[in-house]
């Protein structure tokens, strides 16, 4: 399971998907509904709110960063 961090760069990283964005947010019981920003800002208020150190449900582990693509 990763750790904050890597949930808080999926949610924040410019190439993660609308489509990502909305499975993340099924996965963690949120709405997805909205524009990818109403989304995008959402997961992230969420994740914002968890504690650094426990492991955060597996977003999508295979996003690479926006400066490898």
């Amino acid at each position: 399971m990763p750790l904050l961090p890597e949930a808080l760069r999926f949610a924040e990283n410019p190439a993660t998907s609308a489509d990502q964005l909305r499975r993340a947010c099924d996965l963690l019981a949120l709405d997805s509904s909205g524009t990818t920003s109403e989304v995008r800002a959402r997961l992230l208020a969420h994740l914002k709110t968890l504690d650094a150190a426990e492991p955060v449900v597996c977003l999508n582990p295979n996003v690479k960063a926006a400066d490898e693509t």
